[in-house]
């Protein structure tokens, strides 16, 4: 139950981060222009790359090491105080990295200098503390509160173009305060400890280790919007910014899979060995596919019109952005799967980070050449092409472990009945104007096409879905049945 119980605040946050940009970016695109949203992308990336530093993998490392101790407040004192203090030197020496830089930088030094709060609130993070020990509900509280009034404080009080100062104060000195509001709890998990007793030096093989994958995740987006910004111009890279929100968004349905089967595939392993995983894995496998293909298709075929529709005049180029991308969903559904889902409970940890390693390096590597080529939508490319890239290496590594040809079978039909989709969605969505009533029409009728085919057609997977869905709901019932 407790496991139930983490997943659905994980859920209600998933949500509320959905619901809140669909209102506040069209909002705030429209206030602050492609400009000013680009201003926005671009010194908040440049800022990330100082807290990616600063955060060294010690979010990965330190939810790992507080599950080990948990239970015994002696040694989950020392491990977090341990933890901690390293955090606040690699922050510490990152936040002066960026003042160094801010001194030689002479582009938006005063929005770079705002975002800065970013690093600050790094060092106050211990939200990894509270997701070792699995209390989520002090991060869901946390998360919801910051997210609730920074949204009211933007439609408050961002107003016009001149507004952007205040709209990049609001998200991080929010984002700072409710890293804050966690500290206040710690008093009723862990002590204080003698700092003759901390050894923070045993600690820094295993943040090494996670911080190859922790950086590689995390980076080539943040290579894409500077890389923009550089070559194309800061307007660029609010376009970037703003497709791939949409598709973050739509990529939470997908990625939810994994989030639900990851403690059952660890466990089954644990208990039951490999032969189990690989049930489970199959049933994933096809529910992501299910739902990844027509979400991807179903992007693609109103996506050009998208950009003006959503964000207002000026963001035409986010839809042609939009177009592209949307198939990186795919990719990242099926990797998100094998790797959260297979490789990782099954101890495969290093077939995982070099593949994203992989993914990233590639990335890297086409980026500039496709920006120079076709601007922002070669790095739209780059994303798609890195992400598949990341998705066909796992196939590779588990290709003599995993009976794939069966997976080929529903993935020709699940491809199939979001082509067709896709063909009669594109072609109406070409006769009119997207608007709100247009919009919704179009996805209605894009569902309906694609679920009428999928009956026709009867994959394979769809009974193990259908089971599997029905225990999910059981569980769910289950769990509010004790709860009242």
């Amino acid at each position: 139950m407790k496991v139930l119980r983490n997943y659905l605040y994980n859920i209600g946050y998933q949500v509320l981060n959905m619901i809140i940009p669909l209102i506040t970016g069209p909002y705030t695109a429209r206030v602050l222009g492609p400009n000013g949203i680009g201003i926005n992308t671009y010194t908040f990336a440049i800022v990330q790359y100082f807290v990616l530093i600063g955060g060294l993998g010690i979010a990965l490392y330190g939810n790992r090491e507080m599950a080990y101790v948990k239970g015994n407040t002696e040694k989950m004192s020392l491990t977090f105080w341990e933890i901690q203090s390293i955090k606040i030197i690699t922050v510490t020496l990152a936040y002066i990295s960026f003042i160094v830089y801010l001194i030689f930088t002479k582009k938006y030094q005063f929005y770079l200098a705002l975002q800065s709060l970013y690093i600050i609130a790094a060092g106050f993070d211990i939200s990894w503390l509270y997701e070792g020990l699995e209390n989520f509900k002090i991060t869901f509280t946390r998360n919801t509160l910051v997210r609730l009034v920074s949204f009211i404080l933007i439609i408050l009080l961002v107003k016009t173009k001149a507004d952007l100062p205040i709209y990049i104060i609001i998200l991080a000195l929010s984002n700072l305060i409710g890293y804050v509001a966690m500290w206040p709890s710690i008093g009723k998990i862990v002590t204080t400890v003698k700092f003759k007793n901390l050894n923070i030096t045993k600690h820094l093989k295993g943040i090494s280790a996670l911080f190859v994958p922790y950086i590689t995740l995390n980076i080539y987006p943040l290579i894409n919007k500077t890389l923009l910004e550089h070559f194309i111009g800061v307007d660029s890279s609010g376009f970037y910014e703003k497709s791939d929100v949409i598709i973050r968004m739509a990529l939470t349905f997908v990625t939810s899979v994994s989030m639900v089967l990851l403690p059952h595939a660890a466990n089954a392993f644990s208990k039951d060995g490999i032969e189990s995983v690989k049930k489970i894995l199959y049933k994933a496998f096809c529910l992501t596919s299910l739902i990844a293909f027509p979400l991807a298709f179903g992007i693609a075929a109103i996506a050009q019109k998208f950009g003006i529709f959503f964000y207002g005049k000026g963001f035409e180029p986010v839809g042609y952005a939009m177009f592209i991308e949307a198939f990186a969903i795919v990719f990242m559904g099926w990797s998100s799967i094998i790797g959260n889902q297979y490789l990782i409970p099954t101890n495969q940890v290093n077939s995982y980070t070099h593949s994203v390693l992989f993914g990233s390096i590639l990335n890297i590597i086409i980026d500039i050449p496709l920006i120079k080529i076709w601007g922002l939508n070669g790095a739209a490319a780059a994303t798609v092409v890195s992400e598949a890239a990341i998705a066909f290496y796992q196939f590779f590594i588990i290709k003599k472990q995993i009976r794939l040809l069966r997976w080929g079978i529903d993935l020709i039909k699940y491809g199939f009945a979001s082509l067709i989709m896709f063909v009669i969605i594109y072609n109406v969505s070409q006769h009119y104007i997207l608007n709100t009533l247009m919009f919704v029409m179009e996805v209605s009728l894009g569902i309906a096409i694609y679920l009428t085919i999928i009956l026709i057609i009867k994959p394979t997977g769809t009974r193990d879905i259908t089971n599997f869905l029905k225990k999910i709901s059981n569980s769910i019932l289950k769990y509010r049945r004790s709860a009242d």
